[in-house]
């Protein structure tokens, strides 16, 4: 009887390990499309030996634990690239909103205004008794006034927008580590007690693979199941406690500029990747450098035409004052004069104040070839090509890396896929030899049963 009785607990223990396996197997069909979700697999091993009279026999199976299939080695990759990918993307995002303000090419960018404006002087110097030159001089440098002023304008609101995503995206980093804090708790209750988390893992490393898009970010699990995540050299989540980010304002050029803390008013702390650093480094570094770049060129157009203009004489004789304003050199700010705009005869084009002369508007209109942009000094039209050509490549290399990092992002994607996902091909395979097993169990129980009835008959 000893040996019938071992039998069932062999049928007994592959019963309860198939009836596992089928369980596991139809999940796994079940979640096919569940994001995040990976697949299990229950590990068998043999069940321990007991001693008979002829040897050890072996007690069946057992079900060892249930794998979780995951790469960590690829999750890692994949966050890298995540964190990349989602940079270049912000940077990009906003190169092409900057390269709308500019414009370019166009018959209304400023490049024509700027080449208007020039040719307006060129026309008066060719006609300097022409009242009619005279207002076309003041209606060109209007447009051109207007033009920076406008490109300033949406560089300006641009600086603000990526600002108050900014302030966004830290509300959502704080959501994301609120989330992972708890399920660090979670898991680690339920690991410890022996049960398995598979699916409290899944929705972590998913809240963490959203985290790594928002900012860059090193992740380290403990032995007790639980992870710790620093965004920078800053922990974010400690175990079951998450470290909040805070925000503190202040200004930049009349702009609200909010800093990422560590907690409500504590220390800035500096991000660089992820779509948060990419829009730090837009707000702080790429809008403000085409910001003075345009403000070199109202800045430069001020001071030479003045300087010009103020040697002159106007259409009455007289000695000439600013054609600009003095008072307003950048690109926000930038306008002819108040007596000019009230009074256009007030436009030198005289050198010595003779009406046929044109001497100081053919200066002017010179300018525009002179070597006075930019540091290293250029002509304007120069000095604005180059601004332009600057503002494509930079854009081109965004949207090159961006490319990149999407076509790696993509390739580690897949093999994280061809790891933790589900192949309803593969699954129904392991769900047919499970069912073929736990039918054999099925019908060892039976044998045994008849073997039993048997002997209980004969005795």
């Amino acid at each position: 009887m000893i040996g019938l009785t071992v039998g069932l607990e062999i049928a007994r223990k592959a019963l309860s390990s198939y009836q596992l396996a089928l369980s596991v197997y139809g999940n796994n069909i079940a979640n096919v499309n569940t994001p995040g979700y990976s697949r299990k697999r229950p590990i068998f091993g043999e069940a321990e030996a007991v001693d008979m009279p002829l040897g050890r026999i072996g007690l069946g199976v057992d079900t060892r634990t249930l794998e979780r299939m995951r790469d960590v080695y690829l999750d890692a990759a994949y966050r890298r690239e995540n964190t990349a990918y989602a940079r270049y993307e912000s940077l990009e995002q906003c190169l092409s909103e900057v390269e709308m303000a500019f414009g370019e090419p166009s018959d209304t960018g400023l490049g024509d205004v700027l080449r208007d404006f020039w040719d307006a002087w060129q026309e008066l110097a060719n006609q300097p008794e022409s009242a009619v030159s005279r207002s076309y001089v003041v209606s060109r440098a209007t447009s051109l006034c207007t033009s920076l002023g406008h490109i300033s304008s949406q560089l300006t609101r641009m600086r603000e927008n990526i600002d108050r995503e900014i302030a966004g995206i830290v509300g959502d980093i704080n959501s994301l580590a609120e989330r992972i804090a708890h399920l660090n708790g979670r898991i680690v209750e339920a690991e410890v007690s022996g049960n398995q988390a598979g699916d409290l893992r899944d929705k972590r490393d998913l809240l963490i693979d959203e985290l790594s898009g928002l900012a860059e970010i090193q992740v380290f699990e403990t032995n007790d199941g639980a992870t710790s995540v620093k965004i920078g050299s800053e922990s974010l989540v400690e175990r079951k406690t998450a470290v909040l980010l805070g925000t503190s304002v202040r200004g930049d050029n009349n702009v609200v500029i909010t800093d990422v803390t560590l907690g409500a008013g504590g220390r800035a702390i500096r991000v660089t990747g992820g779509r948060l650093g990419g829009l730090l480094q837009s707000r702080d570094t790429t809008v403000p450098g085409y910001l003075a770049r345009l403000d070199e060129i109202a800045g430069t157009v001020v001071e030479e035409v003045n300087r010009v203009h103020r040697t002159g004489f106007d259409f009455t004789g007289a000695a000439a004052g600013d054609f600009f304003d003095p008072d307003r050199p950048t690109a926000a700010t930038i306008r002819v004069s108040d007596a000019v705009r009230a009074n256009s005869n007030l436009v030198a084009a005289s050198g010595d104040g003779t009406p046929g002369s044109g001497v100081i508007a053919l200066a002017i209109s010179d300018l525009r070839l002179a070597d006075i942009f930019g540091a290293q000094g250029t002509s304007a039209e120069d000095y604005y090509a180059s601004l332009i050509a600057d503002l494509g490549i930079e854009a081109e290399r965004a949207a090159a890396h961006k490319d990149v990092e999407n076509l790696l992002l993509t390739e580690i994607d897949m093999r994280r896929e061809s790891v933790r996902g589900v192949s309803l091909d593969e699954e129904m395979t392991n769900l047919v030899a499970a069912q073929h097993a736990y039918q054999a169990a099925v019908k060892l129980v039976t044998v045994i049963d008849n073997l039993m009835e048997t002997i209980m008959s004969t005795l």
